[in-house]
């Protein structure tokens, strides 16, 4: 598999590097967001709004048609996938979330995301102890989607891989346009699902305004798979005058139904790929003799909602304030084996900012700042079997606060080279108090305190459009969560320190002539004090611990080109090369073994078409090797390919636009596991994948 995966993205990257007209094809809207089109596009996740081929490091840039387009908008792989370095993994378990990770860091992950900082509409949903659920993310009225690749804790702190910010689409030039979007889709045996989407947004002199309504209704494709859920975003934004301007996002979720499948061991994903562990399953659906537990009916049911508002101010053109403050809530039931959580969480913060573009001068521009985030969380863990909720294991408050400071700028050392600096001093406070105090299990109540000082140097070169060059060394770090400082009694482990991890970057990237946009990135990045995670011997508990030191190496390519007026050729290449360096336990030495987890080749390309009487779609092919799943290399997860096709016709009537689509996913019928659980017990580290599964839409909208 990896010398047909190495093969299969040469062929395609010099495919897609073809001449080709510089024209936006016939179609696609103005506002999106050519893959890998550096020229003249500024993004913001810099904290500066700066062009892309000026950054120097490596950004990744997805438009409205990337994001929503023919695609189902239920999971962040199916558009994250176009940019190189960044791995999403559909779990198909809505209890669980996917797996994104950038660079390695994040591709351990259990459940949620860690170690990639994620933000909606300026709100984190990233919590201060480097934990982010993506439950709440509105795919369905993202217009913008913008990627950091390696280190960016010198711009936001604890987030060691990169960040992910996405910006709900701009309200429309009209004072009320609604747009209506239902797709349905199957995985065959019966099992399908279905989204609607209601959008309503306009303009009304100095007021503008879009809201999304979303609801998720699945049967899942695996056993016990079944989700439920509804979403509601809102931005609102008022110009108070040509200065000044106040902006209010909403956003709340739902989620009365996501069943966990669970994972499975190699030898029954072959065979049925499907089915699930008895543990997994309700007590009225339990077989005559269960295996061990039980059935004990896995799963979650979350409420969360958050709103922030944000004002912002022009002085004079060159300067600008920020200021930012939000609230959110999660309450949380979740149902893992042997044992029932109950969370209930509360939490804030506040942004302020100061940016200052000047005209001319050696000084290009320069951000200062502050970061202060809150999360407090009555948590309680109550032993239970299949049959009955017993007395509580764990029942502690926890409460943790983050507050960073940072200054980013820009030097202008000569025509076309600039330096950048970054600097940021983060603080992380960790606060227990145990309720859970007997003879037999003492107050386990404490404090744990973790700073970080994470600079960054970066240079870039502009010689042409073609040819922009860039180069930068950067600290980053991440804080274990909560959850994995917590002990088996309570309390904090007072052994678990921080990961830290230092990055060297080089890269080019430009816009050849108009012809062709590309982007190449080669990166090293040492990390030390490697949180690493396993199961306690006993149950399916997961227990972390700091595993010594790995390196992580690697090459990422993207490139985008017009091969004829209406078509476009993209491609996103990722060499991954993740080594332990020093990593032994009482487990073993595995030291020098390969990072688990982490394809060391991935490759997604696509053809498009965007026809001018209102014909659209795509031929998408995503292929990744094979890779180890355990930290002693002994177990692999089989490397794919799998092609998707995707179709759409745009047709006007006088007020009107419908627009039906449709997407077959899994072309060929690809027998695979597309996400893996490292280091599970008892081998179940595989999580499957559909096969061949089909799904249709229709978009209604006024014109």
């Amino acid at each position: 598999m990896r010398t047909d995966t190495t093969a299969a993205a040469t062929l395609v990257l010099i495919l897609a590097a073809a001449p080709a007209a510089a024209q936006r094809p016939v179609g696609v809207p103005a506002d999106s967001v050519f893959l890998y089109k550096l020229e003249g596009i500024s993004v913001t996740v810099s904290r500066s709004a700066l062009e892309v081929e000026r950054l120097p490091y490596a950004v990744g840039v997805l438009g409205a048609e990337d994001v929503q387009g023919l695609e189902a908008t239920i999971s962040l792989d199916e558009s994250l996938a176009q940019i190189p370095g960044v791995f999403v993994d559909n779990r198909y378990n809505f209890a669980l979330g996917a797996r994104i990770s950038i660079r390695g860091f994040g591709a351990r992950t259990q459940f949620g995301v860690r170690g990639v900082r994620i933000i909606q509409d300026g709100i984190p949903l990233t919590l201060p102890d480097g934990q982010a659920q993506t439950g709440n993310l509105d795919l369905g009225a993202a217009g913008r989607i913008e990627v950091i690749r390696g280190p960016a804790s010198a711009l936001y702190g604890n987030a060691s891989g990169g960040v992910i910010s996405v910006q709900t689409e701009s309200a429309p030039a009209a004072a009320l346009r609604p747009e209506f979007r239902a797709l349905a889709g199957g995985y065959g045996n019966g099992r399908s699902y279905q989204k609607y989407d209601l959008k309503l947004g306009g303009q009304q002199g100095r007021f503008d305004y879009l809201g999304h309504l979303a609801y998720f209704d699945s049967d899942g494709f695996r056993t016990h798979s079944e989700a439920t859920y509804t979403l509601l975003n809102a931005r609102l934004r008022y110009e108070l005058d040509r200065n000044a301007d106040l902006t209010l996002v909403v956003n709340y979720a739902d989620a009365p139904q996501a069943e966990n499948p669970s994972t499975l061991t190699d030898s029954v994903a072959r065979v049925k790929p499907d089915t699930v562990r008895d543990i997994v399953l309700p007590p009225e659906e339990c077989p005559p003799d269960p295996g061990f537990g039980g059935c004990q009916n896995l799963g979650e049911e979350f409420r969360q909602g958050q709103a922030g508002v944000t004002y912002r101010r022009r002085f004079g053109g060159t300067h600008e304030i920020s200021l930012m403050g939000y609230g959110l809530f999660r309450e949380l039931e979740n149902r893992i084996p042997f044992r029932l959580i109950e969370l209930d969480r509360l939490g804030g913060g506040a942004r302020a900012e100061y940016r200052l573009t000047p005209a001319e001068g050696r000084l290009a521009r320069l951000t200062a700042g502050l970061d202060l985030d809150s999360q407090w969380d009555d948590r309680v863990e109550l032993v239970r079997d299949d049959e009955t909720v017993g007395p509580a294991a764990l029942d502690q408050d926890e409460r943790v606060t983050a507050l960073g400071l940072f200054a980013h700028g820009g030097l202008v050392l000569a025509s076309g080279l600039e330096l950048t600096l970054s600097l940021r001093y983060d603080r992380v406070r960790f606060q227990v108090d145990d309720r859970l105090v007997t003879g037999d299990d003492p107050d386990d109540s404490g404090t744990r305190n973790m700073d970080q000082w994470s600079p960054m140097v970066g240079l870039s070169y502009s010689y042409a459009t073609w040819l922009n060059l860039y180069g930068n060394v950067g600290r980053s770090f991440q804080t274990p969560t909560t959850t994995e400082l917590t002990d088996t009694l309570g309390g904090f482990n007072a052994e678990l320190q921080p990961e830290r991890a230092t990055n060297y970057e080089i890269g080019v990237k430009g816009t050849a002539g108009g012809r062709a946009s590309y982007s190449l990135a080669l990166f090293h990045t040492d990390v030390e004090d490697q949180l690493i995670g396993s199961a306690a011997a006993g149950t399916e508990r997961v227990l972390f611990e700091n595993a010594g030191s790995s390196v992580h190496e690697g090459i990422e390519v993207g490139i985008s080109a017009l091969v004829a007026p209406s078509l476009t050729a993209t491609a996103a290449y990722t060499y991954s090369d993740f080594k332990f360096e020093e990593f032994v336990t009482e487990a073993g030495d595995f030291s020098r073994n390969r990072v688990p987890g982490v394809p060391p080749h991935r490759l997604h390309a696509r053809l498009g078409y965007a026809g001018g009487r209102g014909l659209s779609g795509s031929l998408q092919l995503t292929a990744a090797d094979d890779h180890f799943v355990d930290n002693a290399s002994e177990s692999r997860n089989d490397g794919y390919t799998v092609v998707d096709l995707r179709l759409g016709f745009t047709a006007h009537t006088p007020g009107f636009e419908i627009a039906p689509f449709l997407g077959l996913n899994n072309l060929f019928d690809e027998r695979y596991n597309s996400s893996v659980v490292v280091n599970a017990i008892a081998g179940r580290y595989y999580e499957p994948a559909p096969g061949r599964n089909l799904y249709v839409g229709v978009r209604l909208s006024t014109r």
